[in-house]
């Protein structure tokens, strides 16, 4: 039997990893798209049924491209992308200790969409120091299973992953979850000592950015970013 040499190895790896990263990347981009869809869906939906209580309002969808997407409602924008890599998870992760992944632990690998609010202004004004907020993180893997990762019943809703593929029932309710999610998280006013002293080159850029670098919480903290032990809570 001949000896396995480094360049065998690197055919090999080219057969498993190579190919499977790429059918995640593809299964992850038709996922995506359906999300695209479902979002101009929804925002159509709620244009026709608010205009006629206040018109003023602004409801627009925006194709990015490929790898990104938005839809603005009245002073917020959330923002949906696909990351164009493929990971996998550290092995104190609790997807590692799924009977499913233990089966077949190809299954680790995940494609993963994003979903970001932002105020309408920080995008209106270019303002780039403005702060965006993470809402959810879908990782899909080359079945098409599933789980998400996030803020308030995004985070416990859909944590069963291996339990089957992603529905459009689902991907619409988590569209709509973190549309109500960036609804109910107010613009808050930082605290005084956030904002006591500015330099002159913030001064300037407050004059053509239209006001201070401004986000939901600045000055605050999310209690995953005080507690980095925080992880999803995975089913078995």
């Amino acid at each position: 039997m001949a000896e396995t040499t480094p360049y065998d190895q690197i055919l090999k790896l080219l057969e498993d990893k190579a190919r499977l990263k790429q059918q995640i990347f593809r299964t992850t981009s038709d996922v995506f798209s359906r999300f695209k869809t479902e979002l101009e869906t929804i925002g159509t939906r709620m244009r026709s049924d608010f205009k006629d209580k206040d018109a003023t309002v602004d409801i627009s969808y925006s194709d990015k491209g490929d790898f990104e997407a938005q839809l603005k409602f009245s002073g917020d924008v959330l923002v949906i992308s696909m990351h164009s890599n493929v990971f996998s998870f550290p092995p104190e992760h609790a997807v590692n200790q799924l009977a499913y992944v233990k089966a077949n632990p190809t299954r680790k690998y995940c494609g993963i969409i994003h979903i970001h609010n932002f105020l309408a202004d920080s995008l209106k004004y270019n303002r780039s120091s403005d702060m965006g907020y993470l809402l959810g993180r879908i990782f899909i893997n080359e079945e098409e299973h599933f789980f998400v990762d996030g803020q308030s019943q995004l985070g416990f809703l859909f944590n069963s992953f291996g339990k089957g593929k992603i529905k459009q029932s689902q991907i619409i309710e988590i569209l709509q979850l973190a549309i109500v999610y960036c609804m109910d998280f107010d613009l808050l006013t930082p605290p005084f000592e956030t904002v006591r002293q500015i330099t002159l080159q913030e001064k300037q850029f407050m004059g053509a950015n239209s006001g201070y670098p401004t986000g939901k919480r600045m000055g605050y903290k999310f209690r995953t970013e005080l507690d980095p032990t925080v992880i999803p809570n995975n089913k078995k």
